[in-house]
């Protein structure tokens, strides 16, 4: 296990012109999961090779526990003497090596007997569940398994810190589900430090005990996942980690006004232009009028659309007055053109100025 911290990091590209990462400083605790969040272009990736020493801070410096192991421009520790195990997003196996040899690949040059090397492979293939196709090559496996033996390859050399770039990106979406409960699963019995990259929420809430959210090479949000879900500190990144109703109205004495709806918000002055956040689980809509503590009623709207999707249906609904749609998910069909109260949960509502 390993602590990493990053004091001040940046990384410019083609003299200066192309910031990849802007001061980005945080830490990875020891035997932690720290996800990486943020659209692509973010500088996600970037952040990942320079921890894997397979690129340099421009500025700044990072750390392993207390050694410096990268600092302005200068690789100090390589990657090989990094204790790093990394899978990357296309998993990378050579087709020719069977999956035994894929996994022993990192082994060979580490003068260890043929019996070490045996033992070291076919105790991680156990925990992954893959035994009974190490003499498979790549081509005979599904993708799941691909991607098991790609783990079980970077996991094979005991590593202290263990990398994910975008890992599940290959994977359809049943399987996605599974392969993160397995990464988590595995890392929690190992106790190897863990860093994952991703575009998609879902790996990084699914596995990451604390998150960072990269915008145009910043970080400008750290925090645990529930509260970098329900407390986002802009639009952008509301709208980066889950669907969320996106509303612009004005301040008023009253709340803030928009259309034909007022939210309550205490805050900000009258006439301020300001965006209202409402995630799809936070509204409710009702034929009748509800005596519920925890919701407001915030106006009325006409169902415009329709759609099912797994069990629940979609409902986009536009408000009597103004063009900002509503999209919630209920349990039962409504009709479309069909006159709704729209009801939103009090602590659920989020001002960006």
């Amino acid at each position: 296990m390993v602590r990493i911290v990053a004091r001040s990091i940046s990384k410019v590209f083609k003299r200066g012109s192309v910031v990849a990462l802007d001061n980005v400083s945080l830490v990875v605790e020891s035997g932690s999961r720290f996800g990486v969040l943020g659209p692509s272009g973010a500088g996600k990736t970037t952040f990942m090779r320079i921890v894997a020493g397979l690129d340099v801070p421009s500025s700044g410096e990072l750390l392993f526990d207390d050694r410096v192991v990268a600092s302005n421009g200068r690789l100090v520790v390589p990657p090989e003497d990094r204790r790093i195990g990394m899978v990357f997003q296309t998993w990378a196996l050579y087709p020719n090596l069977t999956a035994f040899e894929n996994i022993a690949f990192p082994l060979t040059n580490m003068r260890l007997s043929r019996g070490e090397i045996r033992r070291r492979v076919e105790e991680v293939a156990e925990i992954l569940d893959i035994s009974h196709v190490l003499g498979h090559y790549p081509r005979e496996l599904s993708g799941g398994q691909q991607q098991r033996v790609a783990l079980a390859r970077a996991l094979v050399k005991n590593p202290s810190l263990l990398l994910l770039d975008e890992p599940f990106s290959n994977l359809d979406a049943r399987m996605r589900d599974s392969a993160r409960a397995l990464v988590k699963d595995v890392q929690g019995r190992l106790g190897v430090t863990l860093l994952i990259v991703s575009h998609d929420p879902a790996d990084i809430f699914s596995i990451a005990d604390s998150v960072g959210v990269l915008v145009k090479g910043r970080l400008v949000q750290v925090g645990k996942p529930e509260d970098v879900y329900n407390n986002p500190v802009s639009v952008e990144v509301a709208s980066l980690i889950g669907e969320i109703n996106e509303l612009e109205g004005k301040v008023t004495d009253e709340g803030v006004v928009v259309g034909s709806l007022k939210f309550p918000f205490v805050g900000g002055y009258s006439g301020d232009r300001v965006v209202v956040g409402v995630r799809p689980e936070d509204v409710k809509l009702a034929k009748d009028v509800l005596s519920l503590d925890d919701w407001v009623l915030v106006g009325k709207g006409r169902v415009k659309v329709v759609g099912y999707q797994g069990g629940m249906f979609r409902i986009t609904v536009m408000p009597i007055e103004g063009s900002d749609e509503i999209v919630t998910y209920v349990d039962h069909p409504l009709r479309s053109d069909e006159e709704v109260l729209i009801y939103v949960r009090k602590n659920s509502i989020k001002i960006f100025k």
